[in-house]
C-alpha cells in the first residue's frame, strides 16, 4: 500500500482565495449600503427585498472568510485528513440564510400588496440601485474567476449568490421604473414575491450541491479519465479495480487497486506505483493518491473495472 500527496500536506497558502472572500466582504458592505439607500428613499419592497438578499451576501461573506481560514488549516491528529471541507460548511450555511432571507421577502411583499403606498423618488433610487448591481456583477464575476483558479465550492457558492442577486436587481429597477410609469401600486410588491421565489431557487440549488460534496462525490469524469488513462500506459500495470475519488474542498483523494506480476519483489511493485503516482500529480495537483498493490491472478485479479462498470 503507498499513500503520496502531490506535493508537501501543508495547506496551499490563502493568496488569492483570501483575497477573494476579504473583497467579497468589502463589496458586500458597500452594496447593503447602496441597496439600504435605494429603498430609504423610495419606500419600495422591491429594493427592500433586494437589500434583504445583499444583507445575506454580507452575512454569507464573513462566514466565507472564517471558512477559508479553517481550511487552510494543516492536518493534526483529530483531523488527519485536514479541514478542507468547511468550506461546504459554509455553503450549506450560505443556502440556509438564503431561504431565511426570502421568508422575510415575502411577508413584506403580503404587507405591501394588502397595504399598498406610492413610491417616492423613483429616479434617485434606480440610480442608486444601478449603481449597486454594477458593483455587484463586477465582483460576481472576479469572485468566479478566483473559484476555478483555486477550485473552491465556498467561493463558487458565493459568485453564484452574487451573480442572481445581480438578475434580481435587474428584475426589481424594471419593476420601480414601471411603478412610476405607470403607478400601479401592486407592481412593487409583486416583484418582491418573484425575487422570493427566484432566491429560494438558489438556496435549494447552492445546498444540493454542497452536501453532495459533504457526502463524498466522486471527481469529474474527465479527472477520474486521466487516472485511468495513466494507469492503462503503463505497461508494469496488468489491471486495476475499485477507484475510489472524492473532492475535500480545494484537496483531492484518490485511491485504486493495481495488478501487477506476482514474482515482482516489493521494490519493483513499489517503483510502479512511485512511477504512476508522479504521473497523475503531474496532470491532477492537489492530489492525494492511495494505491493498493495486488498480485494479478488469471480468472480471479486479471481484468480492470472502470468505475461506471463497477456501479453500473
Amino acid at each position: 500500500m503507498a499513500s503520496r500527496a502531490a506535493d508537501a500536506r501543508e495547506p496551499a497558502p490563502l493568496s488569492l482565495a483570501g483575497r477573494a472572500a476579504r473583497l467579497s466582504l468589502v463589496g458586500s458592505l458597500v452594496i447593503l449600503g447602496l441597496k439600504g439607500a435605494a429603498y430609504l428613499l423610495t419606500g419600495s419592497i422591491g429594493f427592500l427585498s433586494d437589500g434583504a438578499e445583499s444583507l445575506v451576501n454580507l452575512v454569507a461573506a464573513v462566514v466565507l472568510v472564517v471558512a477559508l481560514n479553517v481550511s487552510r488549516t494543516p492536518p493534526d491528529y483529530e483531523h488527519p485528513y485536514g479541514h478542507t471541507k468547511a468550506e461546504y460548511l459554509s455553503s450549506v450555511l450560505e443556502a440556509a440564510l438564503i431561504m431565511i432571507a426570502a421568508l422575510g421577502i415575502t411577508v413584506a411583499a403580503v404587507q405591501r400588496l394588502l397595504e399598498p403606498r406610492p413610491l417616492e423618488n423613483v429616479a434617485a433610487g434606480v440610480l442608486v440601485s444601478g449603481v449597486a448591481a454594477v458593483v455587484n456583477g463586477s465582483l460576481a464575476y472576479y469572485l468566479f474567476r478566483a473559484a476555478r483558479r483555486e477550485r473552491s465550492a465556498a467561493l463558487e457558492a458565493n459568485a453564484h449568490h452574487l451573480l442572481t442577486d445581480v438578475f434580481t436587481s435587474v428584475g426589481v429597477i424594471v419593476a420601480v421604473v414601471l411603478v412610476g410609469v405607470t403607478g400601479w401600486q401592486p407592481i412593487d410588491p409583486l416583484i418582491g414575491l418573484a425575487v422570493a421565489a427566484n432566491i429560494v431557487r438558489v438556496g435549494v440549488e447552492v445546498m444540493r450541491r454542497s452536501l453532495s460534496n459533504l457526502l463524498d462525490e466522486r471527481l469529474p469524469e474527465a479527472e477520474e479519465a486521466t487516472i485511468l488513462a495513466v494507469l492503462e500506459r503503463t505497461p508494469e500495470v496488468l489491471g486495476y479495480h475499485r477507484l475510489r475519488t472524492r473532492r475535500s474542498g480545494r484537496a483531492r483523494f484518490a485511491e485504486v487497486d493495481l495488478f501487477v506480476d506476482p514474482d515482482m519483489s516489493v521494490a519493483e511493485a513499489h517503483s510502479v506505483v512511485v512511477r504512476v503516482e508522479d504521473q497523475i500529480h503531474a496532470e491532477l495537483d492537489d492530489l492525494v493518491t492511495t494505491v493498493h498493490v495486488e498480485p494479478y491472478v488469471e480468472g480471479v485479479r486479471d481484468r480492470s473495472t472502470t468505475p461506471r462498470e463497477e456501479f453500473g
